[in-house]
């Protein structure tokens, strides 16, 4: 084919998707941010940075994500209204520069060419990541509906389809299979990446409970529970931490929002795990008994006891001494970007990786200051989710929550990252510096979106009423 007839067909293509995208914003928006968090895995293992030329398949949808905050359609005076957003902004910012600057170039001693070349191309998603913040916040205040309507429907057809291939033995979405126990023929299944879907879990209770209308609900439910079956399948202590946080953190909030007792909270919450594990053992009733011995290890590992497999935690012995060697050489301000210069020969250079001890390895990246700097974000996002808890909890009622069933349900989801962050499994504290930095700057946009829409909400609702109780009077 005619090499120009190539080119005007992708221009006429992408001139067709542009117009299509500026039509549409807020259905584009949340489609491309939630192929951005990668709901099955797919792009990570199919669309690698090997694959795509030095690209990664975040940068292009990231890129997508932009392009409907542009159109005319949009909305974005909020971005400047808004203090809440501006603190979160703010902090983010504040940390952008120590991140590249003292991080990137000072403390790791890189010369230019490497700090541009190795550091700001390689590590751009955890650098720039934030920035995803910035349209989320926007197309949040616009819409949760449609984002609920999509991610349940996303949810709902990854799990099917990768469940599905597990009781028909093909491989319809990438898994990754481990053995559980050396020996034992035990196979752990799960996806190589499940985006955000685990806060499903949640918002399905939250709708479950409170006969919530919500149009999709069946569908809703329903990825909860295969949610709930490929987190067991997974055997993975973390995992089952996180959905610990699932749960806990609606009981807790029925408790509080909502005044429910404590034996009428545990009897909704059992009511709903009742569902969830019969889902579980009508498709894969072998796995419950492996949920419970890998519960069995949790519980020997908090304990400091060895595994039923008769092994230790690895993690403990070698990656935590590993680090601590390093943060007694710098403790300050970190190894930077450079860690590699502090190895030392007494351990494997395996030893030294982040990512499963993000805490320590993070300060041994980042330093006592550095992380300082980056708990900012941290408190802001705390200390706005206080302030939102208040103001909802003093005005709860059962027309408050159907006239703001959609807020409150984000919230459900928000305080489930929180617990499970900051409670559930603190050892993954900063994580994000080196994966997932754009899904926690997701949760922040839609805490500060819900509690504007709330805020905003309120000052109409009082005014009408006001006017009303005016309009009877005279």
């Amino acid at each position: 084919m005619n090499e120009w007839l190539v080119i005007l067909l992708a221009l006429v293509t992408g001139g067709f998707m542009l117009w299509l995208i500026m039509k549409k914003p807020d259905f584009f928006f949340w489609l491309f941010l939630l192929l951005l968090f990668d709901p099955s895995g797919y792009f990570k293992v199919n669309m690698s940075k090997a694959a795509l030329g030095g690209i990664y398949f975040e940068d292009i949808f990231l890129m997508l994500a932009f392009v409907p905050f542009f159109s005319s359609k949009v909305d974005k005076s909020a971005l400047f209204k808004d203090k809440y957003f501006k603190w979160i902004l703010g902090v983010q910012l504040i940390f952008l520069v120590y991140h590249v600057v003292v991080y990137g170039y000072i403390v790791s001693g890189n010369d230019i060419n490497y700090f541009l070349r190795y550091f700001l191309m390689r590590e751009r998603m955890n650098v720039f990541g934030f920035v995803i913040l910035i349209p989320a916040y926007v197309f949040c205040l616009r819409s949760f509906s449609l984002f609920m309507n999509m991610w349940v429907f996303i949810t709902l057809g990854v799990n099917l389809v990768y469940l599905a291939g597990l009781i028909f033995d093909v491989e319809l979405l990438p898994v990754m299979q481990l053995e559980r126990y050396s020996g034992s023929g035990i196979m752990r299944y799960s996806l190589y990446s499940t985006g955000i879907s685990e806060f499903i879990i949640p918002v399905s209770i939250f709708v479950l409970i409170f006969k919530v209308p919500y149009r999709y609900k069946w569908s809703l439910h329903l990825a909860a529970s295969l949610v709930f079956v490929a987190i067991i399948l997974s055997l993975t202590k973390s995992v089952y931490l996180t959905l610990a946080a699932m749960i806990a953190a609606p009981a807790y909030l029925l408790f509080k929002w909502f005044r429910m007792s404590v034996v009428k909270t545990i009897q909704k919450v059992l009511v709903v795990g009742l569902i969830f594990f019969s889902v579980l053992t009508l498709t894969f009733p072998r796995y419950f008994d492996l949920a419970y011995r890998l519960g069995d290890d949790f519980y020997r590992f908090v304990t400091g006891q060895v595994y039923t497999s008769g092994k230790q935690e690895g993690r403990l012995n070698n990656q935590i001494p590993a680090h601590f060697d390093i943060i007694r050489q710098v403790p300050y301000f970190g190894t930077g970007a450079r860690m590699e210069h502090y190895y030392s020969l007494k351990f494997d250079e395996s030893d030294y990786e982040v990512a499963d001890l993000p805490l320590t390895g993070h300060l041994a990246l980042f330093g006592v200051v550095g992380l300082l700097v980056y708990m900012l974000f941290y408190f802001q996002f705390i200390a706005i989710y206080l302030k939102v808890s208040r103001f909802v909890k003093g005005r709860m009622s059962r027309a408050y929550l159907q006239r703001h069933r959609m807020e409150l349900a984000m919230l459900f989801m928000v305080f489930a990252f929180l617990l499970k962050t900051f409670l559930f499994r603190p050892n993954y504290l900063f994580k994000e510096l080196d994966y997932g930095r754009m899904i926690i700057n997701f949760f922040a946009a839609v805490l500060v979106a819900a509690f504007y829409r709330l805020r905003e909400s309120e000052i109409i609702h009082d005014t009408i009423g006001k006017t009303t109780n005016q309009e009877e009077t005279s």
